[in-house]
């Protein structure tokens, strides 16, 4: 009776296994016949650095938009107080110039018109009668100061149909002797005699597509009396000139 096989020992030479008897795996030479993969190396530790900065990036965006939080908030109260009346600071002219132009005390708001040609004199008025050339007028008083003298600016605000019509009141306006808008001292809006007119003083005038602002300006009587020299003449047409811009103040559409 042959001696029987054991695990782990190999076969007679030249001879087959019998059934139900294991294959002899030989010895792989100069090692082990399993290799095993390393472990991964651990995570490098975090970036301090970094997690801080991000930390302080946060708090300062936070801060930022509080901060613009809070001046939203205070900005829109002082805009009106306790009785929702506008205070003084949105009734002043907003647009940045030379001169510094205050809504006169006895007229602090625009007045606007759909009879233009009733505002109006010489031939002036009678281009502006024509139906449909002139659709709205919007006038306005300021008062501003120069060398502590008071000088009082009407500003003008004028509508037409179409540019067209515009640039021709513009050209008839800019020419002597044919009449224009009534400035508001004209147009007695208000009383400040021995003036009955500011047209005698400083003009100047502008288009925009279909609208003309026309700005007429005198010094103010003191003592009941007129003050304007001809040496006046180059300060009340650069204050005309300036407040061109008040336009946008009484007219948002100018």
């Amino acid at each position: 009776m042959s001696e029987p096989q054991h695990p782990g020992r190999g076969p007679w030479p030249g001879s087959h296994p019998s059934h139900g008897e294991t294959d002899w795996i030989p010895r792989v030479p100069g090692g082990d016949p399993f290799q095993f993969s390393a472990e991964p190396p651990p995570p490098p530790p975090p970036n301090t650095a970094l997690s801080w900065g991000l930390r302080i990036a946060g708090l300062i965006a936070i801060a930022v938009v509080s901060g613009l939080v809070w001046s939203y908030v205070t900005s829109d109260g002082d805009t009106q107080d306790q009785a929702g009346t506008p205070t003084v600071q949105q009734t002043l002219p907003k647009t940045a110039g030379k001169y510094q132009f205050d809504p006169h005390p006895e007229l602090p708001t625009a007045r606007t018109d759909t009879n233009c040609a009733k505002h109006a004199y010489g031939a002036t008025r009678e281009f502006l009668a024509k139906a449909g050339a002139c659709t709205k007028v919007v006038q306005g008083l300021f008062t501003t100061k120069v060398d502590n003298r008071e000088i009082l600016v009407s500003v003008g605000v004028l509508h037409f149909d179409s540019a067209k019509t515009a640039s021709e009141l513009r050209a008839l306006t800019d020419r002597d002797g044919t009449g224009n808008v009534n400035d508001l001292v004209r147009d007695k809006a208000i009383s400040v005699p021995p003036l009955t007119a500011l047209s005698g003083g400083g003009y100047a005038a502008q288009q925009n597509e279909a609208i003309v602002v026309i700005v007429e300006a005198d010094y103010a009587p003191v003592g009941g009396k007129a003050t304007r020299t001809a040496a006046d003449e180059p300060t009340l047409k650069a204050v005309c000139g300036d407040a061109l811009r008040l336009a946008l103040e009484i007219d948002s559409e100018a």
